[in-house]
């Protein structure tokens, strides 16, 4: 059972836009996200919170606007980051930083959580990793394992709180030994033998790994937007080749759209409605499935 968790903000300048300042209530855990317009204050005397070993996160996009993430560490991640606006290979927009208020981190322990975060975020495939490699994961005694574990577990709670939210595949539907069964939608296109599977949740719409996609799109149909996210998903791996179908992709992973719409455009690779596409196996449309939910009785 998952248990609420108390999370404090703090709002440097009184603004959402500056430097905020993370904590979970009864936990070591502590983060600070911060614009890259404002790096240097990292290293004043604003921040000895950060100024300790941890890791960090760094978040941009290139010249074409594909969105790109550095995960690094070290022993005073403030000094640290200050060499990554001028290295990386994409212009760095933010920078999220984490440590511990007890200072207990050790070399091992940000080496193993630099490794684990690297290798969920490429197994995620949310956004595009500069980092090519994935480094080795450190080899820890059982008691700070369970402290890092405990630590990464916050870490990504943290993040995805701040817009980092990069780490974890969509939540799966609920299944029903639980007694609330997730409704499933179907999209067909039965003369190209595409199919595809997806759900709503909690982030938007999800198309489940395994679902079809077309090779082949309809320039004149298909919106630029669209068109680049879909590049966009082909760069990540998301879609890859399907090996039975030379005209067909393939989703690698289960992958989270923000509406139904952009999930169906890309998948048969023009404009269209997501509400009347996706469809229950007795027929009924998204659409008129959510009509439904909104009716009032009398």
């Amino acid at each position: 059972m998952n248990h609420g968790r108390q999370l404090r903000l703090f709002l440097a300048d009184g603004t959402g836009s500056g430097p905020r300042f993370y904590e979970i209530v009864n936990r070591t855990i502590q983060a600070l996200g911060i614009p890259a317009t404002r790096i240097k204050e990292l290293t004043s005397t604003d921040w000895p919170e950060i100024q300790k070993s941890g890791v960090y996160l760094v978040h941009g996009s290139t010249d074409d606007a594909e969105e790109k993430l550095y995960i690094g560490k070290g022993e005073n991640v403030a000094g640290r980051v200050q060499i990554h606006p001028d290295k990386l290979d994409f212009d760095v927009t933010s920078l999220l930083l984490f440590t511990s208020k007890d200072e207990n981190l050790n070399a091992s322990q940000i080496g193993w959580l630099e490794s684990n975060l690297v290798s969920a975020a490429k197994g995620a495939k949310r956004i595009k990793v500069s980092n090519v490699q994935t480094p080795a994961i450190p080899s820890l005694p059982k008691a700070e394992l369970a402290t890092v574990q405990e630590f990464l577990e916050d870490l990504k709670l943290i993040a995805q709180t701040a817009g980092f939210d990069y780490f974890s595949p969509p939540k799966q539907p609920a299944t029903k030994s639980s007694g609330t069964n997730q409704l499933e939608f179907i999209l067909k296109q039965p003369t190209k033998n595409l199919v595809a599977h997806g759900y709503q949740s909690d982030e938007g719409f999800v198309v489940k790994a395994g679902s079809d996609a077309v090779v082949n799109i309809n320039e004149r149909s298909l919106s630029a937007g669209y068109a680049s996210l879909r590049q966009k998903l082909i760069n990540q791996e998301v879609l890859v080749s399907k090996s039975s179908d030379p005209k067909l992709l393939v989703f690698a992973v289960d992958y989270v759209f923000t509406a139904p719409s952009p999930a169906a455009a890309i998948i048969v690779g023009n404009n269209t409605s997501g509400n009347t596409t996706w469809k229950t196996e007795s027929g009924q449309t998204l659409g008129d499935h959510l009509a439904s939910l909104t009716q009032i009785p009398f």
